[in-house]
């Protein structure tokens, strides 16, 4: 069986997919991911579109047994974010599909999950990192990692740096301080 996810941009599908795997090795399931860079502002709010990438991913990955849809907040109140949602697994749900795609609201967006692990931020930048705030009340997370690296001598690049990350993070210290990311890891984990 495989997972698919659809992602907002290129540097999520290589480091959400990275978080995926190491989060399901901790419970040694490790499954086949499948990540699409789900392209156009506002589609992903679109059930029939939704519909008709999952229809394309199964006809290509008939073994996909789960479909989530990765959303950030952007600075909006993840509230909001959540109302559209629901609304578009109201739909989705209605459309008796082979899969049935779950979403999770990325709060503010998945700089804030990888700034989450301090760690793997200090082996990416080479010194200790030290950042004492509330990472999802940071409505831009990649500013924030912008300034982090700057002051490190280093140009922060989202589709370089992201999976660099994700690849020394522990999902398990970025879950301690990241609910929406708890959340992402109970429905991978449910299967």
């Amino acid at each position: 069986m495989s997972i698919g996810l659809f992602v907002e941009g290129e540097s999520d599908v290589q480091a959400i997919s990275i978080l995926v795997r190491k989060v399901l090795e901790t419970q040694g399931s490790p499954q086949k991911t499948v990540c699409r860079n789900f392209r156009g502002v506002g589609n992903i709010f679109e059930a029939r579109k939704i519909k008709a990438h999952l229809e394309f991913l199964l006809k290509q990955q008939p073994d996909v047994a789960k479909v989530i849809v990765c959303v950030d907040s952007h600075c909006t109140d993840p509230a909001e974010i959540q109302k559209k949602v629901s609304k578009v697994e109201r739909e989705l749900a209605r459309m008796s599909l082979q899969v049935t795609p779950q979403y999770v609201v990325v709060v503010h967006a998945l700089e804030g999950w990888l700034a989450a692990d301090q760690k793997a931020l200090g082996q990416v930048l080479g010194s200790e990192v030290n950042i004492n705030r509330n990472l999802e009340e940071e409505c831009k997370p990649e500013d924030l990692l912008g300034d982090l690296f700057d002051k490190h001598g280093k140009s922060f690049q989202k589709t370089s740096h992201d999976p660099q990350i994700a690849s020394y993070a522990d999902p398990e210290k970025i879950a301690r301080h990241s609910p929406s990311f708890r959340r992402f890891c109970r429905l991978i984990k449910d299967l």
